[in-house]
């Protein structure tokens, strides 16, 4: 009887295991991972007729084990079940809510929402035709741009210009503008524009690209293959090649910037576009590179900007140190200074102020350009002056006043903005004419505020091609920015070139600004790579605008097509394979994988060993490598 009962229970525990495994093994699946999206930005009319800016978007998921389908979500409301993991949506504003559910007969999973600035994986090449509103001018404004053939003639509107003394030139579209100018004809339509600030495209990017995609003949930013490899890398690349780029559509914020303020306003708040890099309309630097990129040109320097604030004004150079800085007045200017020092647009008698810095034994002119704008409060009552001088600047707020609008609007104020004073302005100095209402403020002041462009200087030079050098095409050397080398005096070392890079990339990716052995950071603490040497300065190891399997290069220095062209490898398909970037995304880099660290590394960090075509390779010659300086 007893077995009878030990077989009876021995059944009864076996039957309740299976139940209760079968209800383990039941389970809904797990929540989806590996958002990514594909975004082209483009524009639609509202039913009021006001242009909006929309995206079709085109987002994708890594496959969930268990999962037989997925809902999407927009908004939180159930927008399909799709059995792949993928789905497009179309004409949806940024920061629009999508979630993606995975489903199978046990039920659902939790959500996993996709980020706007962290998921953008790609960007897809602008169609011209979905940014144009196909309004011309009289100018034919964008007439012929796009479409990625040679058409310089038809697009920029400054070529066979008449100068003064007779003469015919290609005047720059960028900045240096003449008197007679009509390089503005090349970008803006006055009555007819497709966007804001008057561009003949919808958006900055569509703008830019219009003309940087081959159709001017050179600056063809999508272009790919070795070239690109020497210069800022391509928005060309393709998702076979792990392409990552720079997002510079308008898609995301400055503050999506690894390292940068995620939770930041003002300037961080912004739309990063090309402009956020480069200054269309003129720069102190190569490459129109932006003289204030983030605002790090008015932010006070206490805040990790260049503005210097509350610098005294002082009459006569001092022969001992008092400040880091100082601004000399000068209130009868002679010929000679205004010759020497290019105060062009004053006359002799006048009143001039200049930066000056400590130089470690006396003070010298600093030749920094100033920059001079001026933005409205929140409330668009007064303007702040990013440069201006005061007698003095108050300190107190007046009765019902902020103390900042105290400052600029009852304090006895100079600067070029204010009209009807006659202040003139250049690019490191201030000044006032005999006579003029300016002269009398600019001789009272006490103090002053100077914000201070961020100038990056390039090794550029003309192309070789005669009738492109003549359009003021140029070559930029970017092995410049951390060889060391001074290309302005042969054979002198300089240093600085390549760190001042480096800070220009950090004014969104501040915390990578680093020196390694400690932890550092603003916005995030860490250990990090040092970028604060010419040697190793952020476009050492990372490209500018992006990257794909064509342009990055191994620990040799050689790309893909390199290696077929020297013999080392058979035909572009395998060493394509052999580049081929392994992360997620591929950051960026110059350099695939972690082939950088190898390739540096041969004689600092390797434990003695040198990196060589022997050691774990092919080839049983050994034979030295590492970055070889004509390849990098």
């Amino acid at each position: 009887m007893s077995k009878i009962k030990l077989s009876f229970s021995f059944l009864l525990t076996l039957l309740l295991v299976g139940m209760f495994s079968a209800l383990a093994f039941a389970a809904a699946p797990n929540a989806p991972t590996g958002l990514k999206a594909e975004l082209e930005k483009i524009k639609s009319t509202t039913s009021t007729g006001q242009n909006v800016t929309e995206y079709d978007l085109d987002l994708t998921w890594d496959a969930v084990s268990g999962a037989t389908s997925y809902d999407v979500y927009l908004n939180g409301v159930l927008k399909e079940n799709v059995t792949e993991q993928e789905y497009s949506f179309v004409g949806i504003e940024e920061e629009t809510s999508i979630e993606v559910a995975a489903v199978n007969a046990d039920g659902t999973s939790a959500k996993a929402a996709f980020a706007w600035n962290a998921d953008v994986n790609v960007t897809k090449a602008v169609d011209d035709d979905e940014n144009d509103n196909s309004l011309t001018n009289a100018n034919q404004t964008g007439l012929g741009a796009g479409g990625q053939s040679e058409n310089y003639s038809n697009v920029i509107k400054s070529g066979g210009m008449t100068n003064k003394d007779g003469s015919t030139s290609t005047h720059k579209t960028h900045g240096d503008y003449a008197n007679n100018t009509n390089s503005c004809a090349s970008c803006h339509q006055t009555h007819t524009a497709a966007s804001k600030n008057l561009l003949f495209k919808n958006g900055v990017y569509a703008t830019c690209t219009a003309c940087h995609d081959g159709t001017l003949g050179f600056y063809n930013v999508f272009a790919t293959g070795t070239d690109a490899s020497k210069s800022a890398g391509t928005f060309g690349g393709t998702e076979d090649g792990n392409m990552s780029v720079h997002l510079a559509t308008g898609a995301v914020a400055i503050k999506a910037a690894p390292g940068g303020n995620k939770t930041g306003e003002g300037s961080w708040a912004g739309e990063f576009t090309c402009a956020s890099c480069h200054a269309p309309h003129g720069s102190y630097s190569d490459r129109l590179l932006h003289y204030n990129p983030n605002g790090i040109a008015t932010t006070p320097v206490a805040d990790g900007g260049q503005k210097l604030v509350g610098v005294p004004v002082v009459t006569g150079i001092p022969t001992e140190k008092t400040t880091d800085f100082i601004l000399v007045r000068n209130t009868n200017i002679d010929a000679a200074k205004i010759a020497a020092d290019k105060i062009f647009g004053l006359s002799p008698g006048a009143t001039v102020i200049q930066l000056y810095k400590w130089s470690g034994t006396a003070y010298v002119l600093d030749t920094t350009p100033w920059v001079y704008t001026g933005t409205y409060d929140a409330t668009h009552t007064y303007k702040v002056y990013d440069t201006a001088f005061w007698a003095p600047k108050p300190t107190v707020p007046a009765s019902g006043k902020t103390l900042e609008q105290t400052i600029y609007t009852d304090a006895t104020i100079a600067t070029p903005l204010k009209s009807g004073k006659d202040i003139r302005s250049s690019n490191n100095w201030i000044g006032s004419n005999t006579g003029a209402a300016g002269k009398v403020l600019l001789d009272a002041a006490t103090e002053g505020d100077i914000a201070r462009a961020y100038v990056v200087d390039l090794d550029v030079t003309p192309v070789a091609d005669a009738g492109l050098a003549a359009k003021n095409v140029t070559k930029t050397n970017v092995l410049s920015l951390w060889n060391g080398l001074n290309w302005d005096e042969t054979g002198a070392k300089k240093s600085g070139k390549g760190v001042v890079m480096s800070g220009f990339c950090s004014a969104c990716h501040t915390d990578y600004l680093a020196k390694s052995g400690s932890e550092s950071g603003t916005y995030s603490h860490a250990y990090r790579h040092t970028t604060t040497s010419d040697t190793y300065s952020c476009v050492r190891c990372h490209f500018a605008h992006g990257t794909d399997v064509t342009v990055m290069k191994d620990a040799q220095g050689f790309t893909a097509q390199d290696l077929v062209d020297n013999g080392q490898i058979a035909d572009i398909t395998t060493a394509k394979a052999y580049m081929l970037d392994k992360a997620p995304s591929s950051a960026l880099k110059r350099y695939t994988n972690m082939s950088v660290c190898w390739g540096c590394h041969t004689s600092s960090h390797a434990e003695g060993i040198r990196n060589d075509q022997g050691y774990g390779n092919d080839s049983d010659d050994p034979m030295p490598g590492g970055l070889d300086a004509s390849k990098q």
